[in-house]
Protein backbone atom coordinates (compact mmCIF):
# COMPACT_ATOMS: atom_id res chain seq x y z
CA UNK A 1 0.00 0.00 0.00
CA UNK A 2 2.82 2.38 0.88
CA UNK A 3 4.33 1.68 -2.54
CA UNK A 4 1.14 2.81 -4.32
CA UNK A 5 0.87 5.99 -2.23
CA UNK A 6 4.47 6.87 -3.11
CA UNK A 7 3.79 6.38 -6.83
CA UNK A 8 0.66 8.54 -6.64
CA UNK A 9 2.54 11.33 -4.83
CA UNK A 10 5.34 11.24 -7.38
CA UNK A 11 2.82 11.41 -10.19
CA UNK A 12 1.15 14.44 -8.62
CA UNK A 13 4.51 16.19 -8.25
CA UNK A 14 5.42 15.48 -11.86
CA UNK A 15 2.02 16.61 -13.08
CA UNK A 16 2.19 19.79 -11.01
CA UNK A 17 5.68 20.50 -12.28
CA UNK A 18 4.64 20.02 -15.88
CA UNK A 19 1.56 22.14 -15.38
CA UNK A 20 3.73 24.99 -14.07
CA UNK A 21 5.78 25.00 -17.25
CA UNK A 22 2.74 25.20 -19.51
CA UNK A 23 2.64 28.61 -21.22
CA UNK A 24 -0.18 30.40 -22.93
CA UNK A 25 0.95 30.22 -26.55
CA UNK A 26 -2.07 31.30 -28.56
CA UNK A 27 -0.79 33.65 -31.28
CA UNK A 28 -3.92 35.77 -30.94
CA UNK A 29 -3.15 36.54 -27.29
CA UNK A 30 -2.91 40.21 -26.34
CA UNK A 31 -1.15 41.46 -23.26
CA UNK A 32 -2.47 44.64 -21.65
CA UNK A 33 -0.80 47.92 -20.65
CA UNK A 34 -1.49 50.48 -17.95
CA UNK A 35 -1.29 53.19 -20.63
CA UNK A 36 -0.91 53.39 -24.40
CA UNK A 37 1.41 56.44 -24.26
CA UNK A 38 4.11 57.41 -21.75
CA UNK A 39 4.72 61.16 -21.58
CA UNK A 40 7.86 62.79 -20.15
CA UNK A 41 7.94 66.43 -19.07
CA UNK A 42 10.62 68.68 -20.54
CA UNK A 43 14.18 67.65 -19.72
CA UNK A 44 17.45 69.40 -20.49
CA UNK A 45 19.84 67.98 -23.01
CA UNK A 46 22.39 65.63 -21.39
CA UNK A 47 20.35 65.61 -18.15
CA UNK A 48 18.45 62.38 -17.59
CA UNK A 49 14.73 62.45 -16.90
CA UNK A 50 12.72 61.28 -13.98
CA UNK A 51 11.92 57.56 -14.33
CA UNK A 52 8.46 56.82 -15.66
CA UNK A 53 6.91 53.38 -15.55
CA UNK A 54 4.20 51.28 -17.12
CA UNK A 55 2.66 47.99 -16.11
CA UNK A 56 2.31 45.06 -18.48
CA UNK A 57 -0.54 42.71 -17.52
CA UNK A 58 -1.07 39.04 -18.31
CA UNK A 59 -4.88 38.62 -18.23
CA UNK A 60 -4.78 34.86 -18.83
CA UNK A 61 -4.94 31.86 -16.48
CA UNK A 62 -1.60 30.54 -17.75
CA UNK A 63 1.84 32.16 -17.70
CA UNK A 64 2.88 33.99 -20.83
CA UNK A 65 6.36 34.68 -22.13
CA UNK A 66 7.36 37.96 -23.71
CA UNK A 67 9.89 36.86 -26.27
CA UNK A 68 11.30 40.33 -26.76
CA UNK A 69 10.88 43.86 -25.35
CA UNK A 70 12.86 46.52 -27.20
CA UNK A 71 13.06 50.12 -28.37
CA UNK A 72 12.15 50.57 -32.02
CA UNK A 73 15.06 52.96 -32.71
CA UNK A 74 17.50 50.39 -31.43
CA UNK A 75 20.81 51.09 -29.64
CA UNK A 76 20.81 54.76 -30.69
CA UNK A 77 17.51 55.45 -28.91
CA UNK A 78 17.42 58.30 -26.39
CA UNK A 79 15.44 56.04 -24.06
CA UNK A 80 16.58 53.19 -21.85
CA UNK A 81 14.65 50.41 -20.15
CA UNK A 82 14.57 48.32 -17.03
CA UNK A 83 12.21 45.40 -17.51
CA UNK A 84 11.40 43.63 -14.26
CA UNK A 85 14.99 44.19 -13.10
CA UNK A 86 16.65 43.56 -16.48
CA UNK A 87 18.32 46.70 -17.88
CA UNK A 88 18.93 47.34 -21.58
CA UNK A 89 17.38 48.56 -24.79
CA UNK A 90 16.53 45.05 -26.01
CA UNK A 91 15.42 42.52 -23.39
CA UNK A 92 14.44 38.93 -24.19
CA UNK A 93 12.47 36.10 -22.57
CA UNK A 94 10.54 37.79 -19.80
CA UNK A 95 7.87 35.64 -18.15
CA UNK A 96 4.65 36.95 -16.62
CA UNK A 97 2.79 34.54 -14.38
CA UNK A 98 -0.92 33.89 -14.77
CA UNK A 99 -3.07 36.93 -13.97
CA UNK A 100 0.03 38.81 -12.92
CA UNK A 101 1.98 41.85 -14.12
CA UNK A 102 5.47 43.32 -14.40
CA UNK A 103 6.85 46.86 -14.36
CA UNK A 104 8.84 48.46 -17.16
CA UNK A 105 10.84 51.53 -16.01
CA UNK A 106 11.82 54.04 -18.67
CA UNK A 107 14.21 57.02 -18.71
CA UNK A 108 15.17 59.44 -21.46
CA UNK A 109 18.26 61.56 -22.10
CA UNK A 110 18.09 64.19 -24.82
CA UNK A 111 20.96 64.92 -27.19
CA UNK A 112 21.77 68.63 -27.75
CA UNK A 113 20.80 70.06 -31.10
CA UNK A 114 21.97 73.66 -30.72
CA UNK A 115 18.42 75.00 -30.92
CA UNK A 116 16.63 77.46 -28.67
CA UNK A 117 13.16 75.94 -28.76
CA UNK A 118 11.96 72.70 -27.16
CA UNK A 119 12.16 69.58 -29.28
CA UNK A 120 9.93 66.52 -29.32
CA UNK A 121 11.50 63.07 -29.01
CA UNK A 122 9.29 60.16 -29.99
CA UNK A 123 9.94 56.46 -29.60
CA UNK A 124 8.05 53.18 -29.43
CA UNK A 125 8.36 50.46 -26.85
CA UNK A 126 7.89 47.20 -28.76
CA UNK A 127 6.71 43.89 -27.25
CA UNK A 128 6.61 40.52 -29.04
CA UNK A 129 4.85 37.51 -27.58
CA UNK A 130 3.87 34.34 -29.45
CA UNK A 131 4.66 36.13 -32.70
CA UNK A 132 2.19 38.88 -31.80
CA UNK A 133 3.68 42.39 -31.86
CA UNK A 134 2.33 45.28 -29.75
CA UNK A 135 3.66 48.74 -28.93
CA UNK A 136 3.46 51.67 -26.50
CA UNK A 137 4.29 55.24 -27.58
CA UNK A 138 6.99 57.17 -25.68
CA UNK A 139 6.96 60.96 -26.00
CA UNK A 140 9.39 63.42 -24.40
CA UNK A 141 10.17 67.08 -24.78
CA UNK A 142 13.79 68.20 -24.66
CA UNK A 143 15.35 71.63 -24.23
CA UNK A 144 18.89 72.62 -25.16
CA UNK A 145 20.73 74.92 -22.75
CA UNK A 146 23.96 76.72 -21.97
CA UNK A 147 25.97 74.57 -19.57
CA UNK A 148 28.42 76.02 -17.00
CA UNK A 149 30.59 73.31 -15.36
CA UNK A 150 32.09 75.01 -12.26
CA UNK A 151 32.95 77.99 -14.42
CA UNK A 152 34.93 81.05 -13.30
CA UNK A 153 33.65 84.33 -14.75
CA UNK A 154 36.95 86.24 -15.04
CA UNK A 155 36.57 89.66 -16.60
CA UNK A 156 38.47 92.10 -14.31
CA UNK A 157 37.02 95.61 -14.23
CA UNK A 158 34.35 94.56 -16.72
CA UNK A 159 30.93 92.96 -16.86
CA UNK A 160 29.59 89.90 -18.64
CA UNK A 161 25.96 88.98 -19.22
CA UNK A 162 24.33 85.59 -19.41
CA UNK A 163 22.30 84.98 -22.54
CA UNK A 164 18.57 84.55 -22.07
CA UNK A 165 17.60 82.89 -25.37
CA UNK A 166 17.78 79.46 -23.71
CA UNK A 167 18.25 78.20 -20.15
CA UNK A 168 21.58 78.37 -18.30
CA UNK A 169 22.44 75.21 -16.34
CA UNK A 170 25.20 75.24 -13.70
CA UNK A 171 27.08 72.11 -12.59
CA UNK A 172 29.03 72.63 -9.36
CA UNK A 173 29.75 76.07 -7.92
CA UNK A 174 30.68 78.79 -10.38
CA UNK A 175 32.67 81.81 -9.24
CA UNK A 176 32.19 85.43 -10.24
CA UNK A 177 35.85 86.28 -9.88
CA UNK A 178 37.58 89.39 -8.54
CA UNK A 179 36.32 92.75 -9.88
CA UNK A 180 33.94 91.07 -12.33
CA UNK A 181 30.24 91.93 -12.65
CA UNK A 182 27.88 89.21 -13.83
CA UNK A 183 24.65 90.59 -15.27
CA UNK A 184 21.62 88.34 -15.55
CA UNK A 185 19.12 90.02 -17.89
CA UNK A 186 15.34 89.85 -17.80
CA UNK A 187 13.72 86.57 -18.72
CA UNK A 188 16.79 84.46 -17.95
CA UNK A 189 16.15 80.97 -16.58
CA UNK A 190 19.01 79.79 -14.37
CA UNK A 191 19.06 76.14 -13.32
CA UNK A 192 21.39 74.52 -10.80
CA UNK A 193 22.30 70.84 -10.65
CA UNK A 194 22.35 69.10 -7.27
CA UNK A 195 24.91 70.69 -4.89
CA UNK A 196 25.53 73.56 -7.29
CA UNK A 197 25.29 77.34 -7.02
CA UNK A 198 26.95 80.72 -7.54
CA UNK A 199 29.67 82.43 -5.49
CA UNK A 200 30.34 86.16 -5.85
CA UNK A 201 33.99 86.78 -5.01
CA UNK A 202 36.19 89.65 -3.80
CA UNK A 203 35.22 92.97 -5.36
CA UNK A 204 32.77 91.16 -7.67
CA UNK A 205 29.09 91.92 -8.22
CA UNK A 206 25.94 90.10 -9.25
CA UNK A 207 23.28 92.18 -11.01
CA UNK A 208 19.94 90.44 -11.56
CA UNK A 209 17.76 92.61 -13.78
CA UNK A 210 14.41 90.96 -14.14
CA UNK A 211 11.19 92.77 -14.94
CA UNK A 212 7.57 92.29 -13.91
CA UNK A 213 6.71 90.52 -17.17
CA UNK A 214 10.06 88.74 -17.54
CA UNK A 215 11.50 87.82 -14.15
CA UNK A 216 14.79 86.00 -13.65
CA UNK A 217 14.26 82.54 -12.20
CA UNK A 218 16.77 80.46 -10.20
CA UNK A 219 15.80 76.83 -9.59
CA UNK A 220 16.96 73.21 -9.93
CA UNK A 221 17.65 71.48 -13.23
CA UNK A 222 14.88 68.89 -12.83
CA UNK A 223 11.99 70.65 -14.53
CA UNK A 224 9.45 67.84 -14.56
CA UNK A 225 6.18 68.60 -12.78
CA UNK A 226 7.17 66.39 -9.82
CA UNK A 227 10.02 68.78 -8.92
CA UNK A 228 8.29 72.14 -9.43
CA UNK A 229 7.80 72.82 -5.72
CA UNK A 230 10.36 70.45 -4.21
CA UNK A 231 13.00 72.03 -1.90
CA UNK A 232 16.67 71.08 -1.59
CA UNK A 233 17.41 70.47 -5.28
CA UNK A 234 20.52 72.69 -5.39
CA UNK A 235 22.91 74.55 -3.08
CA UNK A 236 22.87 78.32 -2.66
CA UNK A 237 23.79 81.73 -4.05
CA UNK A 238 26.65 83.15 -1.98
CA UNK A 239 27.49 86.85 -1.85
CA UNK A 240 30.81 86.71 -0.02
CA UNK A 241 31.87 89.17 2.63
CA UNK A 242 34.06 91.01 0.11
CA UNK A 243 31.52 91.23 -2.74
CA UNK A 244 30.12 94.67 -3.61
CA UNK A 245 27.07 96.33 -5.17
CA UNK A 246 24.86 93.26 -5.56
CA UNK A 247 21.35 93.85 -6.90
CA UNK A 248 18.24 91.71 -7.50
CA UNK A 249 15.04 92.95 -9.14
CA UNK A 250 12.09 90.73 -10.07
CA UNK A 251 13.96 87.53 -9.22
CA UNK A 252 12.42 84.21 -8.20
CA UNK A 253 14.79 81.97 -6.22
CA UNK A 254 13.26 78.63 -5.33
CA UNK A 255 13.72 74.98 -4.38
CA UNK A 256 17.31 75.10 -3.10
CA UNK A 257 19.07 74.59 0.22
CA UNK A 258 19.75 78.25 1.05
CA UNK A 259 18.29 80.89 -1.22
CA UNK A 260 20.69 83.77 -0.68
CA UNK A 261 23.62 83.90 1.74
CA UNK A 262 24.95 87.45 2.15
CA UNK A 263 28.25 87.82 3.95
CA UNK A 264 29.42 84.22 3.92
CA UNK A 265 32.97 84.20 5.25
CA UNK A 266 35.64 81.86 6.55
CA UNK A 267 37.23 84.76 8.42
CA UNK A 268 34.87 86.28 11.03
CA UNK A 269 37.60 88.74 12.06
CA UNK A 270 37.30 90.52 8.71
CA UNK A 271 34.97 93.49 9.29
CA UNK A 272 33.57 94.20 5.84
CA UNK A 273 29.89 94.40 5.02
CA UNK A 274 28.69 93.20 1.61
CA UNK A 275 25.73 95.06 0.18
CA UNK A 276 22.69 93.77 -1.65
CA UNK A 277 19.48 95.46 -2.73
CA UNK A 278 16.45 93.20 -3.17
CA UNK A 279 13.42 94.53 -5.04
CA UNK A 280 10.34 92.57 -6.06
CA UNK A 281 12.10 89.32 -5.24
CA UNK A 282 10.73 85.97 -4.07
CA UNK A 283 12.74 83.32 -2.21
CA UNK A 284 10.65 80.17 -1.82
CA UNK A 285 10.79 76.51 -0.77
CA UNK A 286 14.29 76.28 0.70
CA UNK A 287 15.16 73.13 2.63
CA UNK A 288 17.24 75.20 5.07
CA UNK A 289 17.12 79.03 5.18
CA UNK A 290 15.72 81.50 2.67
CA UNK A 291 17.83 84.59 3.36
CA UNK A 292 20.93 84.80 5.57
CA UNK A 293 22.69 88.04 6.44
CA UNK A 294 26.08 87.68 8.17
CA UNK A 295 27.15 91.18 9.24
CA UNK A 296 25.63 92.30 5.95
CA UNK A 297 23.95 95.38 4.57
CA UNK A 298 20.61 94.28 3.11
CA UNK A 299 17.93 96.62 1.82
CA UNK A 300 14.77 94.89 0.63
CA UNK A 301 11.38 96.02 -0.59
CA UNK A 302 8.41 94.14 -2.04
CA UNK A 303 10.19 90.91 -1.17
CA UNK A 304 8.69 87.55 -0.15
CA UNK A 305 10.76 84.96 1.70
CA UNK A 306 8.68 81.92 2.54
CA UNK A 307 8.33 78.23 3.31
CA UNK A 308 11.75 77.07 4.49
CA UNK A 309 12.83 74.10 6.57
CA UNK A 310 14.67 76.21 9.17
CA UNK A 311 14.57 79.97 9.74
CA UNK A 312 13.03 81.91 6.90
CA UNK A 313 15.33 84.90 7.50
CA UNK A 314 18.45 84.74 9.70
CA UNK A 315 20.38 87.95 10.53
CA UNK A 316 23.49 86.96 12.47
CA UNK A 317 26.73 88.55 13.62
CA UNK A 318 25.12 91.97 13.39
CA UNK A 319 24.64 94.02 10.25
CA UNK A 320 22.50 96.81 8.77
CA UNK A 321 19.04 95.80 7.58
CA UNK A 322 16.10 97.72 6.18
CA UNK A 323 13.01 95.78 5.10
CA UNK A 324 10.02 97.59 3.58
CA UNK A 325 6.78 95.98 2.45
CA UNK A 326 8.20 92.48 2.93
CA UNK A 327 6.38 89.22 3.60
CA UNK A 328 8.30 86.67 5.68
CA UNK A 329 6.12 83.60 6.18
CA UNK A 330 6.64 79.95 6.93
CA UNK A 331 4.15 77.12 6.54
CA UNK A 332 6.74 74.54 5.47
CA UNK A 333 5.16 71.12 4.92
CA UNK A 334 8.06 68.77 4.17
CA UNK A 335 9.00 68.13 7.81
CA UNK A 336 8.20 69.51 11.27
CA UNK A 337 9.81 72.93 11.75
CA UNK A 338 11.06 74.21 15.10
CA UNK A 339 12.90 77.40 14.06
CA UNK A 340 10.93 80.68 13.88
CA UNK A 341 10.55 82.83 10.81
CA UNK A 342 13.07 85.45 11.95
CA UNK A 343 16.34 85.09 13.84
CA UNK A 344 18.34 88.18 14.86
CA UNK A 345 21.68 88.09 16.68
CA UNK A 346 24.66 90.40 17.17
CA UNK A 347 27.24 87.67 17.61
CA UNK A 348 28.60 84.42 16.21
CA UNK A 349 30.45 81.60 17.90
CA UNK A 350 33.30 79.76 16.20
CA UNK A 351 33.84 76.02 16.46
CA UNK A 352 36.48 76.54 19.14
CA UNK A 353 34.07 78.59 21.26
CA UNK A 354 35.37 82.08 20.37
CA UNK A 355 32.67 84.77 20.35
CA UNK A 356 32.63 87.46 17.64
CA UNK A 357 30.37 90.50 18.07
CA UNK A 358 29.10 93.18 15.69
CA UNK A 359 26.52 95.96 15.90
CA UNK A 360 23.06 95.00 14.70
CA UNK A 361 20.60 97.58 13.41
CA UNK A 362 17.43 96.25 11.81
CA UNK A 363 14.23 97.96 10.77
CA UNK A 364 11.04 96.34 9.48
CA UNK A 365 8.34 98.58 8.05
CA UNK A 366 4.91 97.76 6.60
CA UNK A 367 5.78 94.08 6.70
CA UNK A 368 4.43 90.68 7.79
CA UNK A 369 6.24 88.05 9.87
CA UNK A 370 3.96 85.07 10.32
CA UNK A 371 3.90 81.28 10.26
CA UNK A 372 2.62 78.09 11.82
CA UNK A 373 4.56 78.25 15.11
CA UNK A 374 3.25 79.93 18.25
CA UNK A 375 6.08 82.46 18.10
CA UNK A 376 7.96 83.42 14.93
CA UNK A 377 10.63 85.72 16.38
CA UNK A 378 13.94 84.71 17.97
CA UNK A 379 16.50 87.20 19.34
CA UNK A 380 19.97 86.33 20.62
CA UNK A 381 21.97 89.17 22.13
CA UNK A 382 25.49 89.68 23.49
CA UNK A 383 26.39 92.80 25.49
CA UNK A 384 29.05 95.27 24.44
CA UNK A 385 27.74 95.92 20.92
CA UNK A 386 24.47 97.38 19.61
CA UNK A 387 21.34 95.28 19.32
CA UNK A 388 18.84 97.73 17.86
CA UNK A 389 15.68 96.84 15.99
CA UNK A 390 12.32 98.42 15.20
CA UNK A 391 9.09 96.85 14.00
CA UNK A 392 7.08 99.69 12.50
CA UNK A 393 3.55 98.71 11.41
CA UNK A 394 4.25 95.02 11.20
CA UNK A 395 2.16 91.90 11.77
CA UNK A 396 4.01 89.66 14.24
CA UNK A 397 3.23 86.12 15.36
CA UNK A 398 4.32 85.99 19.02
CA UNK A 399 3.56 83.88 22.05
CA UNK A 400 3.47 85.75 25.36
CA UNK A 401 5.84 88.57 24.52
CA UNK A 402 5.08 92.11 25.68
CA UNK A 403 5.13 94.61 22.79
CA UNK A 404 4.39 97.72 24.85
CA UNK A 405 7.88 99.17 24.22
CA UNK A 406 7.06 101.77 21.58
CA UNK A 407 10.72 102.30 20.78
CA UNK A 408 10.77 98.76 19.40
CA UNK A 409 7.16 98.08 18.42
CA UNK A 410 5.27 100.83 16.58
CA UNK A 411 1.73 100.09 15.44
CA UNK A 412 2.38 96.35 15.61
CA UNK A 413 -0.49 93.92 15.05
CA UNK A 414 0.12 90.87 17.23
CA UNK A 415 -1.43 87.47 16.42
CA UNK A 416 -4.29 88.69 14.22
CA UNK A 417 -7.34 86.50 13.83
CA UNK A 418 -8.51 85.16 10.50
CA UNK A 419 -6.63 84.38 7.32
CA UNK A 420 -3.71 86.59 6.38
CA UNK A 421 -3.05 85.09 2.94
CA UNK A 422 -5.03 83.45 0.14
CA UNK A 423 -3.06 80.17 0.20
CA UNK A 424 0.38 80.20 1.82
CA UNK A 425 0.81 76.44 1.38
CA UNK A 426 0.97 77.12 -2.35
CA UNK A 427 3.05 80.29 -1.94
CA UNK A 428 0.13 82.57 -2.72
CA UNK A 429 0.65 85.55 -0.42
CA UNK A 430 -2.08 87.75 -1.86
CA UNK A 431 -4.45 89.08 0.77
CA UNK A 432 -8.04 87.92 1.24
CA UNK A 433 -10.65 90.53 2.03
CA UNK A 434 -10.59 89.67 5.77
CA UNK A 435 -6.79 89.95 6.14
CA UNK A 436 -5.58 92.08 9.04
CA UNK A 437 -2.83 93.41 6.77
CA UNK A 438 -5.28 95.55 4.77
CA UNK A 439 -5.01 99.32 5.39
CA UNK A 440 -2.64 98.77 8.32
CA UNK A 441 0.44 100.49 6.89
CA UNK A 442 1.74 103.99 6.28
CA UNK A 443 3.01 105.66 3.12
CA UNK A 444 6.76 105.02 2.95
CA UNK A 445 7.26 105.89 -0.70
CA UNK A 446 6.86 102.52 -2.48
CA UNK A 447 3.85 103.13 -4.76
CA UNK A 448 3.80 99.75 -6.55
CA UNK A 449 3.63 96.30 -4.98
CA UNK A 450 5.38 93.06 -5.96
CA UNK A 451 2.84 92.43 -8.72
CA UNK A 452 3.01 95.95 -10.13
CA UNK A 453 -0.28 97.07 -8.59
CA UNK A 454 -0.71 100.62 -7.27
CA UNK A 455 -0.91 100.93 -3.51
CA UNK A 456 -3.64 103.00 -1.91
CA UNK A 457 -3.03 106.10 0.20
CA UNK A 458 -3.15 103.87 3.27
CA UNK A 459 -1.20 100.86 2.01
CA UNK A 460 -1.49 97.28 3.15
CA UNK A 461 1.24 95.41 4.96
CA UNK A 462 3.46 92.97 3.14
CA UNK A 463 4.66 92.70 -0.44
CA UNK A 464 1.25 92.40 -2.11
CA UNK A 465 -1.52 94.99 -1.99
CA UNK A 466 -5.15 93.90 -1.72
CA UNK A 467 -7.25 95.11 -4.63
CA UNK A 468 -11.00 94.69 -4.27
Amino acid sequence: MLKYITIILLALIVFSSCRKDVLFEDNTAKIEFSTDTVFFDTVFTTVGSITERIKIYNPYDLPIQLDRIWLKSGPQSNFKLNVDGLAGKDVKDVRIEANDSIFVFIEVTVDPNGGNTPMVIEEQLMINSNGNEQSVDLVAWGQDAYFWPSFAFQFPNDSVALRNDKPNVFYGYSLIDSLTTLVIPEGTNVHFHNNSGLIVGTGASLKVRGTLDNPVTFQGDRIEDFFKESPGQWGQIVLTQTSVGNYFNHAIIKNGGIGLSVGFTLDPTLAQRPEVVLKNTQILNMSFIGLIGIDANIRAENTVVANCGDHTVALVLGGEYDFKHCTFANYFNDNPRSKPVLLMSNFSESEDGQIFKRDLNARFRNSILHGALDSELQRERETGVAFDYVFDRVILKLDTEDISNTDRFIGVVKNPEGSLFINPNENNYSLPSESAAIDAGSDIGIPLDLLGKMRTEVPDLGAIEFID
